[in-house]
């Protein structure tokens, strides 16, 4: 293609266009991602969104296995604490 002469009013439609398309690419998978005490997803909804949008967008998968170790971990704690309070009961 040649020299193209864009006027700033056509590059400002052009981004908003473009901002727009990708605002409503992402809008879907990202309400699926975000999850709070009012709605009913279980934690494997919520990794395989994650991991789809991982496969996706080829994503580093280092963020999900944080987040699996820590709710591994968090999970391992709550289960000593509630054998410990048993045992009080």
């Amino acid at each position: 293609m040649g020299d193209v002469d864009i006027s700033e009013n056509n590059k400002k439609a052009i981004y908003d266009v473009s901002l727009g398309i990708v605002n409503k690419l992402l809008h879907g998978p990202m309400q699926h991602l975000k999850c709070d005490a009012t709605e009913n997803r279980t934690l494997s909804d919520i990794l395989g969104n994650m991991h789809a949008l991982n496969r996706i967008f080829s994503l580093d998968k280092e963020m999900e296995d944080k987040l699996q170790a820590k709710i591994e971990q968090n999970q391992k704690q709550s289960s000593r604490g509630q054998s410990v309070s048993a045992k009080f009961s």
